[in-house]
């Protein structure tokens, strides 16, 4: 009898001291936040939020060039949301629940509110003729010229309301519409931004804007088969849009489908080898899959591109520590 309480004893104190020990371990996330052209981001805030069912006060910390360093984060989930004047917000999230590193290493790319190169599909494509065809009013004409420039400065508000009069002034107004179904996506606002996406749809079915931008809000909304369904028929109008293949790639990583996901991104790369945003998603997609050594390639290509001694010495730490 005595043993057998001596032993439950020693169980118990092992699984304090076990527990005390995973509660003692914190972990980190590292990254460098650069632009799509590879400049460093100079100024940009980090809200760091644990994503429990307790209330707890938001984290938020100001880094400068580039960089950033989120320390001390106890075994849990965290969302990470990164942004900065002019850009849109990236949300990271993480789970160090019987995470093994100690440290996670991020790259992070931000683009401007309005980013014309990357909405449209390249070289190879010509403006809808429905566009072409619509006899759109001065009025209209000039109150969509002012929300352009407001979207551009990251007025989004007065964007919006600017839109809203191209809008007024002709209801049909391709772009007015897709470009108002934009800024509701950067408010988070997907069920609103595909009021204004339908619409323009409605006027002009084979838009590959138009289409892509309803992709983009389907996403948000998790409707993941919907919006590969027409992210390809974008790409049978336009088969080398670049950002319908790396979209694509992105969905399907979303989904864990990292097979299907690699191909696409490659294919992306293939028509555009520069192209950041998807050698971070395909460095991603290799460390998933434990492939170190597409991981090391994707990372030393990035490094080739980017021309920045902080940025270069930030991937020769992430090198040094991938698949250690």
């Amino acid at each position: 009898m005595k043993f057998i309480k001596t032993v439950f004893i020693l169980c118990a104190l092992l699984c304090v001291r076990l527990q005390r020990a995973d509660a003692a371990t914190t972990h980190t996330v590292k990254g460098v936040v650069i632009t799509s052209s590879g400049t460093v981001v100079p100024e940009f805030t980090v809200v760091v939020k644990h994503l429990t069912d307790k209330p707890e006060l938001f984290r938020r910390l100001y880094f400068k060039d580039g960089e950033f360093n989120v320390g001390e984060l106890p075994v849990g989930k965290y969302q990470l949301e990164i942004s900065a004047p002019l850009f849109i917000d990236v949300r990271l999230t993480f789970d160090f629940t019987g995470h093994s590193s100690e440290t996670d290493y991020r790259i992070v790319v931000l683009h401007l509110f309005r980013n014309e190169p990357r909405l449209v599909p390249g070289a190879a494509h010509t403006v809808s003729a429905k566009v072409l065809q619509q006899k759109i009013p001065p009025a209209a004409q000039e109150a969509y010229k002012t929300a352009v420039e407001l979207h551009r400065e990251g007025k989004l508000d007065e964007a919006l309301i600017n839109y809203g009069k191209a809008l007024r002034n002709y209801p049909r107004y391709i772009d007015a519409l897709t470009d108002i179904g934009a800024v509701l996506l950067l408010y988070n606002r997907p069920d609103s931004a595909l009021l204004f996406l339908r619409r323009a749809q409605d006027v002009d079915d084979c838009n590959v804007i138009v289409n892509f931008n309803i992709a983009v809000a389907l996403t948000e909304q998790g409707d993941y088969g919907g919006a590969l369904k027409l992210v390809k028929e974008v790409l049978r109008t336009e088969p080398r849009m670049t950002w319908a293949q790396y979209f694509s790639g992105k969905i399907e990583y979303i989904q864990k489908k990292y097979d299907e996901a690699e191909k696409h991104v490659r294919e992306a790369l293939e028509n555009d080898p520069g192209l950041i945003d998807a050698l971070v998603l395909l460095y991603d997609i290799s460390a998933q899959q434990k492939n170190y050594d597409q991981a090391r390639d994707a990372l030393e290509r990035l490094r080739g591109i980017i021309n920045n001694v902080m940025v270069t010495k930030f991937i020769d730490e992430q090198l040094s520590e991938l698949g250690s």
